[in-house]
């Protein structure tokens, strides 16, 4: 099960790197377009979403666009390994650093800390999903860890790229179901 799910992910983070950039691009305006017109996304007032990276669909713009309409906007800090990550509040873009990894992350102070259970929104990303809510991340488990801690009533939004809806991700017990997936 492992080797299978480490090379569907190597093969799904080679085919969306192997997309031309303004495919992609159009692509998340596509999502973008989608997203800020659902009553999930109208209706939230906290949302927490991941910073884009890579060939990701990009969330830099949706940021910045939730930000001016006067959303509170939070995005993910991974502690450890152990501790998993957590809903960190930013003002803006240029609040974010590159990480060891390159990835755009927020610095922790106790006044910037959200409490998992005031998010009314999740933007949720992945390498692959199936139309039954599996899910295939980069291997880590903080989704699956961080989720179940948001109130069940609250929205959980995946976007991904069409070519990332596959028929069947491979699922362990423990992995979180998205009910909603945003394509372009």
């Amino acid at each position: 099960m492992n080797s299978y799910k480490s090379t569907l992910r190597k093969n799904m983070i080679a085919l969306r790197d192997g997309a031309t950039i303004d495919s992609l691009k159009e692509a998340s305006k596509n999502i973008f377009n989608k997203v800020i017109s659902t009553e999930a996304y109208k209706n939230s007032k906290v949302i927490f979403i991941f910073v884009s990276f890579g060939s990701e669909v990009y969330t830099h713009e949706l940021i910045t666009y939730s930000l001016k309409l006067g959303k509170r906007i939070c995005v993910p800090k991974v502690v450890s390994k152990k501790e998993g990550m957590k809903a960190i509040e930013i003002k803006s873009l240029e609040e974010l650093t590159p990480s060891n990894y390159g990835i755009l992350e927020p610095e922790i102070k106790e006044s910037n800390i959200i409490d998992e259970r005031s998010i009314d929104l999740v933007i949720i990303p992945g390498v692959a999903f199936d139309k039954d809510g599996g899910r295939l991340g980069y291997g880590g488990g903080f989704y699956d860890r961080f989720l179940p801690m948001v109130r069940k009533e609250s929205y959980k939004i995946a976007i991904a790229y069409s070519f990332q809806v596959i028929e069947k991700v491979p699922r362990e017990e423990n992995d979180f179901l998205v009910p909603c997936i945003i394509t372009d």
